[in-house]
């Protein structure tokens, strides 16, 4: 707050004080001209009683007096017209005052009656009503009163009278000033007042045009409502809303709400809570659209009337949005099918509904065969077709209400309800096949679409959907297994197969991730001289504890197409590292042997791997003897694996046929493919002796592996006499426990060197 001068009660700061009385300039300027009027009239009216004086030596003294007092008085007002600041009145003022001071001084001198009347009024005038500053003021009334004071006392200077009168002079001058000193405080206090008061008013004015403005200007409709529901006040953008056609204005908000009951569902959550947030509910604006909407609801008073403060967010494209993700969610974006999640979600729903009334359910996966081919030969864009309209088939195969879903990658699942057993699966089942009997084509280009498709019931096959899906996904694990292009239904054979095959290659996982996996080498024997002539490495992985693991073993990750590759890699590192030191070391060891997988021989980089990995090494490639079932040359990969072993074949080495004589290998294939050896299965040998058939089969395969100019191998033989027949049959070698079993590469120089001293194998 603005300080004042506690003498003077005009404010301490000067720029302060300069502002208030400029702000009162009217005022004063007014007060200064009645109070010029009122000293002309009544000096005029003194003068007429100065004619009292006529006659005497006083009379042309007090009518000059008189005269100029008067003047005085008529020049001011004359000259008040052009003040126009308060300094300018100042002056005014102040030479009005002296002006009239000397005139009243001299008037004083007769020491009349009314001269003691002017003696204090005057000063009096000057300390009240002279529109000026407090020093004008006081100074003027201090002056005037000496002045006044001298001139009366003038003609008897020497009366005892004048200590009193000076006395009584003080007294006035002092509560004089203590009254303008008072006076000047209240009336600078009432315009700090008032003016606080305009700030107030203004701002307070100021506040409300901001807060209409932006009540007005909030995008957002906002309404403010009596409790009846009646509007009271809205926004732009609420008239914009709500608005009729015919540019009819809300009058009711029950008007908008498409149900009344969230109108009273909101106003009691209010009542209760005294603030509502993100109220859901569906408005109908003004052009009669219905919009979702999110409202915020707070309690308010209006002019003493209690009401409700709402403001309205339209979510409509933000709910279509979501809806919209969502759906993308639970949808595969290329086929258009349900996905996964989808897929998983609705099976639990159905398994908890289908519980209820006792019925069954289906889960049936389907795989695209050979779907990695249509992408490597064709184009990622055949692949994509090839889906969709395995899709589009999938859906014609199916009845209404089933639910077709893709999976992932070219894995389809399908969930039939509604079924009373087996007897419905079957002809969904062929139907699904016959759509895949037909051809599909892409760009003028047939492509094969044969599927396999494993099948679970519920609740047969599980209770619930994470064991439904298990199972058919094990179901379509075997049918894939057993030839592709079929169906398998799943049962506790095909699971305890599987979770048997799960621990064959989480053990493989873990023994490939160990330095512990070596190849042993089992010898192989000329039949006629007894002499060993090469080994077979074969897989084996001796343990800390001193057992050793057999392929048997992990069986199953021979087949797999990366363990399987793994396995084959480790293998033909330890081959390639003994042969190689051997080399170094002079030892001759003849060939060695080892099998190849399926996954080996189709790919097409590793012939050139192998040679690279032997050409490093230094061993030559005929060192190296390559062993491959029959089931490799089975398949829509036949003109790839003939491509793969005849560059193995021209780069030198040897390419065995193991097992011959069990699978599916028809003689033409010892024509179509690069066969050096072929090996008679152990089956055939082991009973040569006693059953004839076998006997019969293993001559027979002597007398055409001889007609080629083949070599043959003999497997598993454990004794003279079945060496003696084979050696009798024309067999070239033999391999067996009658010649050794397999072991580590150590052993199997030493046996080399007993047998270079002369010592007979057999």
């Amino acid at each position: 707050m603005t300080r004042l001068n506690s003498l003077s009660g005009e404010f301490s700061n000067p720029a302060t004080e300069a502002a208030f009385q400029a702000d009162r300039l009217d005022e004063s300027r007014r007060n200064a001209r009645a109070l010029f009027v009122a000293a002309t009239v009544l000096d005029i009216l003194f003068l007429l009683s100065d004619w009292r004086f006529a006659g005497t030596d006083r009379f042309t003294i007090v009518i000059a007096a008189r005269s100029l007092v008067i003047f005085t008085a008529i020049s001011s007002f004359v000259a008040l017209s052009g003040v126009r600041t308060f300094p300018a009145l100042v002056r005014l003022c102040a030479l009005w005052q002296f002006l009239t001071t000397i005139g009243a001084a001299i008037l004083v001198e007769s020491r009349s009656d009314i001269a003691i009347f002017v003696l204090v009024l005057l000063p009096l005038v000057f300390y009240l009503v002279v529109p000026t500053s407090f020093r004008g003021s006081a100074g003027g009334g201090l002056l005037c009163g000496i002045a006044l004071l001298a001139g009366y006392m003038a003609p008897a200077l020497h009366s005892p009278t004048l200590p009193g009168m000076v006395i009584a002079m003080l007294i006035l001058h002092s509560g004089m000033w203590i009254v303008v000193t008072r006076s000047n405080r209240i009336q600078r206090k009432a315009w700090m007042s008032a003016r606080e008061a305009e700030v107030s008013r203004a701002a307070l004015a100021h506040s409300r045009d901001t807060l209409e403005r932006m009540f007005m200007a909030v995008p957002l409709p906002l309404l403010v409502t009596r409790a009846d529901g009646s509007v009271e006040r809205m926004n732009q953008a609420a008239a914009d809303a709500f608005s009729g056609e015919n540019g009819a204005s809300l009058e009711n908000i029950d008007q908008a709400y498409l149900d009344l009951g969230d109108r009273d569902a909101l106003v009691g959550q209010i009542q209760q809570h005294r603030a509502v947030d993100n109220f859901e509910c569906l408005l109908r604006r003004g052009d009669g659209m219905v919009r979702d909407t999110l409202i915020s609801s707070r309690p308010i008073q209006v002019d003493g009337e209690a009401c409700l403060m709402s403001c309205v967010v339209d979510i409509t494209e933000r709910k279509e949005a979501e809806q919209r993700l969502a759906r993308l969610a639970m949808t595969d974006s290329l086929t258009g099918l349900a996905n996964r999640a989808h897929f998983i979600a609705t099976v639990a729903q159905a398994t908890h509904a289908t519980c209820e009334d006792a019925g069954k359910l289906a889960v049936l996966f389907i795989d695209l065969d050979e779907f990695k081919r249509v992408n490597d030969t064709i184009g990622h864009d055949a692949g994509d077709a090839l889906l969709c309209e395995i899709a589009a088939r999938l859906r014609l195969a199916v009845r209404p209400g089933d639910l077709v879903a893709r999976m992932g990658g070219d894995e389809f699942a399908i969930l039939l309800t509604r079924l009373r057993g087996e007897v419905d699966l079957a002809p969904i089942i062929s139907r699904i096949n016959a759509q895949f009997h037909k051809p599909i084509t892409h760009a003028g280009r047939q492509i094969d679409s044969r599927v396999s498709i494993g099948v679970a019931l519920f609740p047969d096959h599980g209770r619930d959907a994470t064991a439904l899906v298990k199972h058919a996904d094990i179901a379509l694990y075997h049918a894939k297994n057993n030839g592709r292009g079929r169906t398998s239904m799943f049962g506790p054979r095909l699971l305890e197969a599987w979770e048997t095959e799960s621990r064959m290659l989480d053990r493989a996982r873990q023994l490939l991730a160990t330095p512990h996996p070596r190849p042993w080498y089992q010898p192989k024997a000329d039949l006629q001289t007894g002499r060993i002539v090469g080994f077979e490495a074969l897989f084996r992985c001796p343990l800390p504890d001193g057992a050793v693991l057999m392929p048997g073993d992990i069986a199953a990750a021979f087949e797999h197409p990366e363990l399987g590759r793994a396995i084959t890699d480790r293998m033909l590192t330890g081959v390639i590292e003994d042969c190689r030191n051997w080399i170094r070391a002079g030892i001759a060891v003849g060939h060695v042997a080892l099998n190849i997988t399926g996954a080996d021989v189709n790919d097409e980089h590793f012939a050139d791997r192998l040679c690279q990995r032997l050409a490093q090494a230094g061993v030559p490639p005929s060192m190296i003897e390559l062993e491959v079932t029959e089931s490799v040359f089975l398949g829509r990969h036949a003109d790839r694996t003939a491509r793969t072993l005849q560059r193995l074949s021209d780069a030198g080495l040897s390419i065995a046929l193991d097992d011959f004589g069990t699978g599916y290998a028809s003689l033409s294939h010892l024509k179509q493919f690069p066969i050096d050896v072929i090996k008679i299965d152990r089956g055939f040998v082991r009973d040569l002796e006693t059953d004839p058939e076998d006997a019969a089969i293993v001559r027979t395969l002597l007398n055409l592996a001889y007609s080629l100019g083949i070599t043959t191998v003999a497997e598993g033989v454990e004794n003279e006499r079945q060496s003696a027949y084979l050696r009798a049959g024309g067999c070239q070698i033999g391999q067996g426990y009658h010649f050794g079993k397999a072991m580590p590469a150590d052993q199997a120089i030493a046996l080399l060197a007993r047998a270079d001293s002369g010592e007979k194998t057999g």
